[in-house]
């Protein structure tokens, strides 16, 4: 078992958890439901029960369907610290970075430099499910949020109520939808290496860790920021991004919560007749979504080069 790998893993998987408990425990604690640590615990309870319920949908989704055969221990150092790198970049940028991107395209990178064949018919499927991911979680939230709108209630006590418990259950779906589409796949890639069981224990254990620790600053910032849409175009625009993640985690397709949250905000936003997001920052966004995978793979090529000559 390789040092390394394992140290760099442990570290993606912290960071992973501390940016993504915005995506979940961000809406629930913003909203002031209950406190950002209960959101927290939310999110660390969703995550581990998708990682082991489903994230096994994921298990073959690089090393079996896109790649024709297993990358070594060296080669899974490179792709883990180029998605690494990618997720310095990201943050120095202030941008979220979908880790997918960043996994997969240095994957691809370290296959071609090895002599793995990869089957790019089911590269391009993927690639194109990340276009899909965004716009349909921006369609089914702007749908939900006019459904939502049309809605009444005998008194605010009932709203509250109704809405409280529904942004409880949909941000543990959308923790639950990480665990089994992104930690699986995670899991899936490494585990060939650290042993299955093994990366599915480090991975809940690490991912809820950083959720833990470091997800409160960012679930802060995210949260009061969802819940300047209001409780329903909230609830809309969570429910929208998880529902699509987990419907592609049916068909073992990698793809991004944080492209399905992007997405299930505008879309709440628009029904709403709101502009959620700024246009530069949707233009920085599109621009390092678009750049990510190719320069992941060009950098597991480059270090592949660089150090085995």
């Amino acid at each position: 078992m390789s040092a390394i790998l394992v140290i760099l893993t442990t570290i993606m998987l912290v960071i992973t958890g501390a940016n993504n408990a915005s995506n979940s425990a961000g809406t629930v604690a913003g909203s002031k439901i209950t406190s950002y640590r209960n959101g927290i615990l939310i999110f660390i309870l969703g995550i581990a029960a998708g990682a082991i319920l489903e994230g096994w949908k994921l298990s073959n989704a690089v090393q079996g369907k896109a790649l024709q055969g297993t990358l070594d221990t060296f080669s899974l150092e490179v792709v883990m610290g180029v998605t690494f790198a990618m997720l310095i970049l990201a943050t120095t940028l202030r941008l979220p970075l979908p880790i997918t991107q960043a996994l997969y395209g240095a994957s691809l990178g370290s296959a071609l430099y090895v002599g793995i064949p990869i089957d790019w018919t089911n590269v391009l499927g993927v690639f194109l499910s990340w276009i899909v991911t965004p716009l349909s979680a921006m369609f089914i939230a702007y749908v939900l949020t006019k459904v939502t709108g049309r809605l009444t209630f005998d008194g605010v006590e009932e709203a509250v109520v109704t809405y409280g418990f529904l942004t409880i259950a949909t941000s543990f779906y959308t923790a639950y939808a990480l665990g089994a589409n992104t930690l699986g796949l995670i899991v899936g890639v490494v585990g060939t290496e650290l042993g299955g069981v093994q990366t599915l224990i480090l991975a809940v254990v690490a991912t809820a860790m950083g959720g833990f620790l470091m997800g409160e600053r960012v679930s802060r910032t995210v949260g009061e920021g969802m819940a300047s849409l209001g409780p329903a175009t909230g609830f809309s625009s969570q429910l929208s991004a998880a529902l699509v993640v987990h419907l592609f985690t049916q068909a073992g397709i990698p793809v991004s919560i944080s492209h399905s949250v992007i997405g299930g905000v505008l879309g709440g936003g628009l029904g709403k007749g709101l502009h959620a997001l700024g246009k530069g920052f949707l233009a920085r966004l599109a621009i390092l979504w678009t750049l990510v995978p190719g320069f992941s793979l060009v950098m597991a090529w480059i270090m592949h080069g660089a150090i085995l000559g």
